[in-house]
């Protein structure tokens, strides 16, 4: 009797273990198959195999279906872009001619004539608007696409400064704004002509927003993992809710729709500092002035 039970034991042990390994096996071989299928997905060649129907493999099926989809609106996401990107540069360049002949003859109308100067006026600056907005837009695709791309090294902050010191002093001059860069010997992993067009832009709106007579600061300051570069207006503020907004291309507050722009350079400005590994903050109040905080990596010591 003992031995009956003995021998039904081991044979419902035995079967156990081998139903065990079998479907082990069965499973572990499910797991290889799945773990090669998003391996050759990340490596952007994904393996077209024929695939059991059976139940046990319909988490195999719909792996492959939902990476068959996703490579589908990949491909056809960058199709759409790459047309995108062809397409602004074809404008750019079909666009380069007439908007230099028409700043050089609006130029020649202002200096010899003393009529129509208020239009005339009008035509350059809508002109210069409209070559920003050109070349904004082909800065932008090529980054997108990767022809142009920011290259970081240690760089120097004062020399950046200077940099966007002798951009807009001029600018600052104009309005009777008082640009102050401080001092700073700190040092930064960033493409410097990049990040000197980044800055440029949020300096520029500092300027454009700040009423005549009023203050802008540009100062640097060093953190654990990162430098701030802070550049702290006097101007009109940005409302809380509308700074989320701000970064959005072409977005333009209503509030300042009777000011020249055309709500890229913002944009534009966060591309590049978040393509070197930094990021923007922003702090304001309506009324109250703004401060634009840039975090750039610190450069690394040898």
């Amino acid at each position: 009797m003992i031995e009956t039970i003995m021998l039904i034991v081991v044979i419902f042990v035995l079967s156990g273990v081998f139903w065990y390994s079998f479907f082990y096996q069965k499973e572990k071989k499910l797991f290889n198959r799945l773990q090669r299928m998003l391996d050759c997905a990340i490596d952007g060649e994904l393996e077209r195999t024929e695939i059991s129907e059976e139940k046990y493999s319909a988490l195999e099926n719909s792996m492959k279906q939902y990476i068959d989809s996703s490579f589908l609106a990949k491909k056809n996401q960058q199709e759409q872009k790459e047309v995108i990107q062809k397409l602004i540069s074809d404008i750019a360049h079909q666009t380069l001619t007439p908007i230099s002949n028409l700043k050089v003859y609006g130029e020649i109308l202002s200096e010899v004539s003393n009529e129509n100067q208020e239009e005339i006026a009008t035509i350059l600056e809508q002109t210069e608007k409209l070559d920003f907005l050109i070349q904004s837009l082909v800065k932008l695709s090529r980054m997108e696409s990767g022809i142009i791309a920011v290259h970081p090294e240690d760089t120097a902050i004062a020399q950046m400064f200077a940099s966007v010191q002798q951009q807009f002093n001029v600018k600052a001059m104009e309005k009777d704004i008082s640009l102050n860069l401080f001092d700073t010997d700190l040092h930064a992993m960033c493409d410097a002509k990049w990040t000197v067009e980044a800055l440029g832009n949020i300096v520029d709106n500092a300027i454009k927003y700040t009423a005549c007579g009023e203050n802008v600061q540009i100062k640097a300051e060093q953190y654990s993992f990162f430098v701030k570069i802070d550049i702290i207006d006097d101007g009109i503020g940005i409302e809380k809710e509308e700074i989320p907004k701000i970064f959005g291309r072409f977005y333009r507050s209503l509030s300042v729709a009777d000011q020249p722009g055309v709500g890229i350079g913002l944009f534009l400005a966060r591309e590049i500092i978040q393509a070197q590994k930094g990021y923007i903050k922003v702090t304001s109040k309506r009324g109250k002035g703004s401060t634009f905080s840039v975090f750039l990596p610190i450069a690394k010591k040898e």
